[in-house]
């Protein structure tokens, strides 16, 4: 998957994914489908339980040998051509991070903070991994989390507590800046100035 196969996310997000170096831009974008569409499963969840079986189908198919997996599903082909990129235990916890949000109408800080920790791992610290960087991203990973599910859930977010993060400064990491300010409320002008400069 190139990030021209991506075109169901966002621009600031598919920006992101033209920023990630080549060699990593399919899985990450790959990544991010995966994180959305698992947000789609919530947001369309009319009973909690078909969305737990939703989630357990996705856990079984990424527990499952490549070739065996199904074979109707885009993501998961994706998911296949992306090699050992993408390890189980990150799909895992990112299939974690969604499962603490299910059955809670309003969502509560706890489980925004468990939420955010996971997918920030699963996102934010792959990606990291990935560029062989040191930096800790979990706290700018768990800062963009609870703003894009703020951002994402308006109704079901009341009160959130948001935790400050500088924007991290290397050039690897800025596809991480720009999904960080891409949920905040920051102008066009700004936000591209920093895509192309990193300022």
């Amino acid at each position: 998957m190139t990030a021209d196969n991506a075109l169901d996310l966002s621009p600031p997000v598919r920006l992101a994914i033209a920023y990630a170096p080549s060699d990593v831009r399919s899985a990450f974008a790959v990544l991010l489908q995966i994180d959305q569409r698992f947000a789609e499963i919530l947001r369309n969840a009319r009973e909690p339980m078909i969305a737990q079986i939703k989630m357990a189908w996705w856990r079984e198919a990424f527990a499952s040998a490549a070739d065996a997996r199904p074979k109707g599903e885009p993501l998961l082909q994706a998911l296949n051509e992306t090699g050992e990129l993408i390890p189980l235990s990150v799909l895992e916890g990112l299939a974690s991070a969604w499962e603490h949000l299910l059955g809670i109408e309003q969502f509560n800080q706890e489980a925004m903070d468990a939420h955010a920790e996971l997918r920030a791992e699963a996102i934010f610290l792959t990606y990291a991994g990935w560029m062989g960087t040191i930096q800790d991203v979990r706290l700018i990973g768990r800062s963009w989390a609870l703003e894009a599910l703020r951002t994402a859930f308006p109704e079901r977010v009341r009160d959130c507590d948001i935790p400050y993060a500088p924007l991290p400064k290397a050039r690897v990491l800025r596809p991480l800046a720009i999904l960080t300010m891409s949920v905040q409320n920051v102008s066009g002008p700004r936000f591209i100035l920093h895509a192309l400069t990193g300022i």
